[in-house]
């Protein structure tokens, strides 16, 4: 073989070589792009599952402050409606007259004068608790009360005194009024 041949030779088995280091690069380069797209698509996925489970517990939130929202304007509604009530029992005492008023105001004074005993005076809202007062034997002052309608029975040494004041009774008897007004209204809902 001549040096031709020879160098020949050495060309071929060069090119060969050559050929099979670019094609084992190209199938590395191509085996790391592909394993780089992977990781990038599982990156994606993983980020993207993140921001749904992100939008899903916003949206939770959000909906449970809207419900949160929704719950104290409808107990704001009622405690308005309750309020309500609350004045037209007032303005309906407050508009008693009569003997509807008479026998309402004496049973208050008998109520007091029972709790405080005989030895009191009656301190009266109106002109008729003095007379009811004095009907069934008891002292009466003569200042009056600041109120819409009934009395304050006051002990004669003025250590105890019981106001049956239309303003003072419903005062008084709210909180088991506010429950009868809401379950009357609005059901069994209100003791929720």
């Amino acid at each position: 073989m001549g040096i031709e041949e020879i160098l020949s030779k050495i060309r071929e088995d060069a090119d060969r070589e050559a050929s099979n280091i670019l094609d084992n690069a190209r199938r590395e380069v191509e085996q790391k792009v592909k394993e780089a797209e992977d990781k990038a698509r599982a990156k994606a996925n993983e980020i993207l599952k993140r921001a749904e489970r992100e939008i899903e517990n916003r949206k939770k939130a959000e909906l449970a402050k809207i419900r949160q929202e929704v719950k104290r304007e409808i107990l704001n509604k009622k405690e308005e409606i309750i309020q309500i009530c609350f004045k037209e029992a007032l303005e309906r005492l407050r508009n008693l007259s009569g003997k509807d008023y008479e026998k309402l105001v004496e049973k208050l004074i008998k109520r007091g004068a029972k709790e405080i005993g005989k030895e009191c005076t009656i301190i009266p809202s109106r002109e008729e608790d003095s007379k009811i007062a004095k009907k069934l034997g008891l002292k009466v002052s003569k200042n009056r009360v600041r109120s819409s309608g009934g009395v304050v029975i006051v002990s004669d040494d003025g250590k105890v005194s019981v106001d049956n004041t239309f303003e003072e009774i419903l005062k008084r008897k709210e909180a088991s009024l506010r429950m009868k007004i809401g379950n009357l209204l609005f059901g069994r809902e209100m003791e929720g």
